[in-house]
């Protein structure tokens, strides 16, 4: 384990960062030092010994407990974790969109990627700096796309941990999926807003007399125009959730879900780019290399194509149909000794067909007219997880010591693959010729090449013919010849939660162990590649509770992640990926008279030996380079509560991740975003006529340069920053002996504008009206 923020002589970030972060904290800790040690104490909190449940009694946006920091259901305070908690209310109130905005207000993750991609496995999030390959349901593996219909609460785990396989330094995505409420009952409601959207959606609580069977309905229609000149997109979920009491001691679980979606790639082919030779080291010409980046093909977000630009038209689809299946079964031997099983069942099949212009290039026929060729493309991705999980969880006591044992087995399988994808380009003169051939027999017109004065002028691109997805199925050549990928994972972890000193200490302590294979095929079954590798690491983490009001925590992990390829310049096989990291800080409840509760950490993880493969969407090829990568900085999330009736939730993030070594050095990891705060808050009025009226609203706001590839060619494609503004309301009255409950948000109220990542933007303001009756 490197020293935390030791200096080394390929580190770009000064030393400056560092005592930045020291400064900064020892600052913090010494003002709050007159509130947080005025009284001592200890702690005598019960962390009930059930790892099957996070419902809290009541709700808001502050949460008091977790499942994901140690697979138990354990105070908040009590994980020497930082873990960001997003409640079930706070989605209700803030999240028009899909699950990628369900994300918007956590301080240090931001989108690495476009919607509606098409490929089987996507990195969709940076944490911390890192792009997290994981994104977990109920803490196995959730499959390419979650539907945010199936979510109770998201729990953000920051750092690697050892419950989780092949944790990513930055941290895990867990989403808590809904599970029959403790009373029977629901709502439905409805809704309806600009861009021709409309919904309806039913949540229902059916319980058996004698109490033991529960059932949860969840079903929801969605349809919206979209914004953009060919934008829009259908939404149908089913979903059934239910629990069962075999006994006392003994419940079944299982949930069944199905989500499809029918529309327009959009975010594929939302946005473009565009090169500008330029002088980046000031001598007079664009000819060099700099930094890794030839002036010359210096690239950039484009700067004159319409925020409502996308090149895809109503010939383009996008198709997606994806399955859910959990079953679970646990049984509780005494008070202190649980055992858990859990099954899933994920399965994606997504089909998608676009036209993009990628990126606009200086046109040496016509200086100042910038030129891109079309690129048409039809991909079929289908991907099936099934994990299987037993869990068994015993408490006991060794002497005045405490412990909660958790001894788990993971068995997981993916199969990865799909029907391929196909390409026909303008640029290209083979696969021109085709789109000519196609253009002859069936009187279609193609448009292989778009200037930027055609975009100028207001010309209709979306209104163009393009191939047909049977077209580009039948005559184009295919990208690759890669048929299947299968992964098995085999993960075994232990951890064991320890109390001292009358619970005033526990330490965490935790290791796992995976084997870990992957083969792939080519098409007609013909083995293609196999990959092989395994690694034992370990967790340490301990919380001090100063008084019964403050505790210090501290955690320390590492991990790994096998990959496959040889050294650019050495021609040697890569090893896996290592990663160190450590974080401290403070976690704080009901100061200033109970208003206040929150956290403040600080954080450094080191990534040894990294990969970097990106598509260059210039060349066509991949860029690879090997590196190390690091990233530091600071966390603060705080609770507020001024009044009873007045809630705040404010959260803020500094980081610095940037490459070390290589021509990469000192490029910024993607996605992590230098300065972000977020701010959420609520008033309910609790007198007068408008009694129970909840208004509120948040604010979003990024400081850049925020990296949007993680490849050298792309170092200037960059957010500079932004700030987004939401609104909501909500009203409950009655209609005779109805309970209605009247709402509205505005998305985007001020109708700000921003690239999210890779070329995929925000949505535009959004006004979504919405009534709900309780059933």
């Amino acid at each position: 384990m490197k020293a935390l923020f030791s200096p080394s002589a390929t580190r770009v970030a000064t030393n400056g960062h560092a005592r930045f972060i020291r400064t900064t904290f020892t600052v913090v800790l010494a003002s709050f030092a007159s509130t947080l040690f005025a009284q001592d104490g200890t702690d005598d909190d019960v962390i009930e010994l059930s790892p099957f449940s996070v419902e809290e009694v009541e709700g808001g946006y502050g949460s008091t407990v977790t499942i994901s920091g140690t697979g138990m259901r354990t105070s908040l305070k009590n994980v020497p974790m930082s873990i960001n908690v997003i409640t079930s209310e706070f989605l209700d109130d803030s999240l028009i969109g899909d699950f990628t905005e369900a994300l918007d207000y956590n301080s240090s993750i931001t989108q690495t990627t476009r919607n509606n991609l098409g490929a089987s496995r996507p990195s969709s999030f940076s944490i911390r700096g890192f792009r997290n390959r994981n994104l977990l349901v109920d803490g196995v593996t959730g499959g390419l796309y979650i539907p945010p219909q199936m979510i109770d609460r998201i729990e953000v785990v920051k750092g690697p941990n050892t419950l989780y396989g092949q944790s990513d330094p930055g941290g895990l995505i867990n989403v808590i999926t809904k599970a029959p409420n403790l009373k029977e009952g629901g709502t439905v409601s409805f809704s309806a807003g600009t861009n021709a959207r409309i919904g309806a959606k039913m949540d229902y609580t059916a319980r058996s007399k004698n109490n033991k069977l529960g059932l949860r309905f969840l079903a929801d229609y969605k349809d919206h125009e979209g914004w953009r000149w060919v934008d829009g997109q259908e939404t149908v979920f089913l979903g059934l959730s239910g629990t069962y009491d075999f006994t006392e001691n003994t419940q079944g679980s299982f949930m069944v879900g199905d989500n499809q979606q029918k529309g327009f790639p959009s975010q594929r082919a939302t946005w473009s780019f565009e090169r500008t030779p330029t002088d980046l080291n000031g001598d007079g010409d664009t000819v060099d290399n700099v930094d890794g980046v030839n002036e010359s093909n210096t690239r950039y977000n484009n700067s004159f194509i319409p925020k409502e630009y996308v090149s895809s038209t109503a010939g383009n689809i996008f198709d997606s149909d994806n399955n859910f299946l959990t079953v679970g079964l646990r049984h509780s031997f005494s008070d202190t000794h649980n055992i858990q099983y859990k099954g899933t069942i994920h399965d994606t099949d997504q089909t998608v067909s676009f036209r993009e212009f990628n990126t606009f290039s200086p046109n040496s026929a016509d200086p100042g007219n910038k030129i891109s060729d079309s690129n048409n493309t039809w991909q079929n991705s289908r991907t099936r997880d099934e994990v299987h999980t037993l869990n068994d969880i015993i408490g006991f006591q060794t002497g005045d010591v405490r412990h909660q044992l958790l001894l788990g087995y993971r068995k997981a399988e993916t199969v990865a693959g799909g029907l391929g994808s196909y390409r026909l380009r303008g640029g290209n003169a083979g696969e021109r010729a085709i789109l000519d051939d196609i253009s002859a027999r069936t009187g279609k017109v193609f448009r292989h090449f778009l200037y930027q004065d055609d975009i100028l002028n207001g010309v209709e691109i979306w209104k163009d013919d393009v191939p047909s997805p049977s077209e580009l199925r039948s005559f184009a050549p295919r990208n690759n010849q890669n048929d299947r990928t299968f992964t098995d994972i085999d993960t075994f972890y232990v951890t064991d939660n320890i109390y001292f000193m009358e619970d005033r200490l526990n330490i965490l302590a935790g290791i796992r162990h995976i084997d870990f294979t992957q083969r792939s095929t080519l098409l007609g079954g013909i083995p293609n590649a196999s990959l092989k590798g395994n690694d034992t690491n370990f967790q340490l983490g301990g919380v001090y509770r100063i008084n019964e009001k403050v505790n210090f925590f501290a955690n320390v992990a590492d991990a790994f992640e096998p990959q496959s390829g040889a050294n650019p310049d050495t021609g040697e096989l890569i090893g896996p990926q290592t990663s160190d990291a450590i974080e401290f800080g403070l976690k704080f409840t009901d100061l200033f008279d109970g208003k206040l509760s929150g956290s403040i950490a600080a954080f450094n993880i080191q990534k040894d030996n990294v990969v970097r493969r990106d598509f260059n969407p210039v060349t066509f090829l991949s860029d690879q380079s090997v590196t190390s990568d690091e990233s530091e900085g600071i966390e603060l999330e705080l609770f507020y509560n001024p009044t009873e009736n007045w809630n705040i939730v404010a959260a803020y993030s500094w980081i610095d991740a940037v490459v070390v070594g290589d021509v990469a050095t000192g490029l910024r990891l993607e996605g992590a975003t230098p300065h972000r705060f977020t701010l959420f808050t609520n008033y309910t009025v609790d007198d007068g006529p408008l009694k129970g009226l909840r208004i509120g609203g948040g604010v979003v706001h990024a400081e850049g340069p925020i990296q949007q590839f993680g490849n050298i060619a792309n170092r200037f494609v960059t957010e500079d920053g932004y700030t987004e503004v939401n609104l909501f309301a909500r009203y409950p009255t009655m209609i005779g002996e109805q309970p209605v409950t009247y709402g509205i948000n505005v998305d985007n109220a001020t109708d700000t504008f921003y690239v999210r990542s890779r070329a995929a933007t925000n949505e535009a303001r959004t006004f979504l009206f919405s009534v709900s009756l309780d059933l």
